[in-house]
Parts: structure tokens; sequence; C-alpha cells
């Protein structure tokens, strides 16, 4: 069964955000081969929402595939919420509606991406107690209408268990990534981003969407547990700096880690050290000994045994075939 998709459709949308997450997502399964059907080989069911035809930026006139009605009795892998120009204080009804929809479809499970989109976003009540980015010009509708929103517009992606704000339009492209690999595996992953990459995420960015699949859990001190490992990786915080950093026990750090994660948090840190470096192998031409030391790794050699150990190639013949 073909991962579902729904792009939420408001007044004012910027319809060129729309129609390139469904583009890049409708044609991922045709980057990975040499067909041009585009229908046979779709990863993605991708379909807009909304609660009726709505006028973007431009004037354009967009019209749902899916009425909001209808989509209230479907289930949906992924919802997009693309960025609304000028939104308001105070919510329409319609806004209102579709809010209510996303905090539904989330509750079942969905992973919510927001495009530049948060307003709407936070009007679900999805982003209360979690920080999150987006235009600049929303920050001060931000303070007055979501004060418990911890909005950062200086970020360009920020990740939270099911959810994953971009601010601004470049991001799409390596959401999308994210999307392929997510339900499709890295290698169409990698493929993707060899035909759609045209400026790629800060590493440490990258990362955080990676790790996105850890983090579906909800306990707040875990979480911030994983954000200080991922932001530590050159010089590993240890269990009883990290406890201390969250207000837990060692004791309790880790039995909840593994609870939340699913993993020791040795494994965890153990995980994402090498998936950093699989990202700047991948994305530049750094030294092996940069590498390492970014990655927390005592020497190129033990970097190189992890490496090899964990993916089955060694670092000279996996940065030759990248993209």
């Amino acid at each position: 069964m073909k991962t579902r998709v729904a792009i939420v459709l408001t007044e004012r949308v910027w319809a060129g955000g729309v129609f390139l997450a469904q583009e890049l997502l409708l044609v991922a399964g045709t980057l990975q081969s040499r067909s041009t059907d585009v229908e046979a080989s779709r990863l993605f069911d991708v379909v807009l929402v909304g609660d009726g035809p709505v006028r973007s930026l431009a004037g354009l006139v967009i019209t749902p595939d899916v009425p909001l009605g209808r989509a209230a009795r479907q289930r949906f892998d992924v919802v997009l919420v693309p960025v609304q120009f000028a939104p308001t204080l105070q919510a329409s009804p319609e806004e209102a509606r579709l809010a209510a929809w996303i905090a539904a479809q989330h509750g079942r499970g969905a992973l919510v991406v927001s495009l530049h989109g948060a307003v709407l976003l936070a009007r679900s009540g999805l982003l209360d107690g979690r920080q999150a980015t987006g235009p600049i010009g929303d920050q001060a509708l931000f303070a007055q209408a979501f004060p418990q929103v911890r909005y950062t517009p200086s970020r360009r992606i920020v990740v939270s268990g099911q959810i994953i704000c971009a601010g601004g339009i470049n991001p799409t492209v390596d959401v999308c990534a994210h999307l392929v690999e997510r339900f499709a595996g890295r290698a169409a992953s990698r493929r993707f981003l060899r035909h759609a990459s045209t400026e790629s995420l800060p590493s440490y960015e990258q990362l955080g969407v990676w790790s996105a699949q850890f983090k579906q859990h909800g306990d707040e001190a875990v979480l911030k547990a994983q954000q200080l490992v991922e932001a530590g990786l050159a010089q590993p915080t240890g269990l009883a700096a990290l406890a201390r950093a969250v207000h837990l026990s060692e004791r309790t750090l880790s039995r909840r880690f593994a609870a939340a994660v699913g993993s020791t948090l040795r494994a965890y840190t153990a995980e994402c050290r090498l998936e950093q470096a699989r990202i700047l192998l991948r994305d530049g031409s750094e030294p092996l000994m940069l590498i390492a030391d970014e990655c927390g790794y005592a020497s190129v050699s033990a970097l190189v045994r992890a490496f090899t150990a964990r993916h089955g190639v060694s670092l000279l013949r996996y940065r030759g075939s990248r993209p």
C-alpha cells in the first residue's frame, strides 16, 4: 500500500509551496527508475485536502481533491501544512476546522510537517510547549496568540516527535527526501536527492530530521536527552551529566530512555555518531580525521571499524558512491 499524504489548503496559501511538495512526492518513485510512467512508479498517494476551493496568495483558485468532510473519515500517514500569507490573529471557521482535523490525524499516528506553515499548525494545539519555526513575519502573531510555543524563526528545521517544522522553501526538498527515506528506504532517498537537491541542510539539521523516527514517544525528559546527545557528538555527554540536565536519576533516565526510544542510551549515541558520519561523507569532502573528530571518534581507524561494521562498506567506497 502506498504512503498516503495530505496537503492542507487554506486561504492565501502559497501555491508554489503546495505544488512543489506535491510534485516532488508524486515523482519520487519515477526518479528511482528509467520509466516516465509516474502512476505506475508512484511511492506516495498525495491529495489536497480543504474545506472548499481556496484562493492562493496570487489569486489562483485551488480545489481540494478530498473535501474536509470526507477526509475526516480517512487516515493519512503524513499531513503537510504549507505556508499561508498574512495569517490573522483569530482563526476563521474554516481554519478552525482544518486545525482540528490536523490534530485528529496526528492523534491517529500521522507525521505532521509544517512547510513554513506553523500558524495553522499552532491553531491545532500540537505545538503547545514545543519549539517551532516558520516565517519571521509571524513572530509577533506567535507572541500574542501562541505564547506557549517557543517560536524560533532563525531555525530552518525543528523536529519534535511526530512533528517537523521547516522554515523557508528550500528545506522542502530535504523534508521530502526524509519522507522518501522513512517510507521507501535510504537507497531510494539517495537517488531522489541526486535529482532533486540543490542545497543541503547543515549536517546537524539533517541529523535532526533523521532522528525524528525515534522521537515519537512524547517523554519530554527523554526528548531533551536525545537533543543533548545529538548536539554534543564531538564530545559525547555521559549518562551522569545527561541525567542532571534532565533532572532525573541515572537509573530513571536509563529506564525511561529504553522504554521510549527502544534502545539504550549508549546504543542511540552510537547510531547518531554513525549517522552523522554518513551525512558528512555524503555531503562533503572533509578529511576523514575531521569527520572522526566531529562524530566523537578517537581516531580514523575507530570510525572506519564502526562504519564498516554498521554499513558493510568502507568509508572510501561509500564516499565514492555518493550522489
